[in-house]
């Protein structure tokens, strides 16, 4: 039986791998990296994630680079969120989010949850499921990268 922080572990290593998949078949290039924040005296330093416990804060990068002659327009790099994962207030404001597997997007304000008896209230960090970032234009070789932060639940 796997622990928590096995089964985290094997969900990250799962989701770095898919974006690789995709890029084979894309002159997009797509790495995703996930680090553990870490407070220190001097700031915050990232490092890698040897084990998590719930309140641990991380932090995900995908990182772009177009490596065709041609540009791309309307690029868009998706990120699901892992189910152990609360994204942070400022994540969620800086870009769109789905909070429904990735069927309506928007930002987190306007968004909604349904209760199994109709109700509504308004969708929070921890609802998301989904972060998507728009890159209008990505020159030939322009590179970047795209990050967010969540809390272990």
């Amino acid at each position: 039986m796997l622990n928590r922080t096995t089964a985290f572990a094997l969900g990250l290593a799962a989701m770095a791998m898919a974006p690789s998949a995709i890029a084979q078949e894309s002159p997009i290039d797509l790495t995703t990296s996930t680090y553990l924040v870490e407070t220190t005296a001097n700031g915050e330093t990232l490092a890698a994630p040897a084990a998590v416990v719930p309140g641990d804060m991380l932090e995900f990068t995908t990182r772009y680079i177009n490596q065709s002659n041609t540009a791309a327009t309307q690029f868009v790099v998706t990120n699901p969120v892992p189910a152990n994962i609360a994204v942070t207030a400022q994540a969620a404001s800086a870009t769109e989010v789905s909070v429904d597997g990735g069927t309506v997007w928007g930002p987190l304000a306007s968004l909604e949850i349904v209760a199994e008896d109709g109700t509504r209230r308004a969708a929070t960090p921890a609802d998301i499921t989904h972060l998507r970032w728009v890159i209008a234009t990505l020159s030939p070789q322009e590179k970047g990268s795209v990050s967010y932060r969540g809390v272990v639940k």
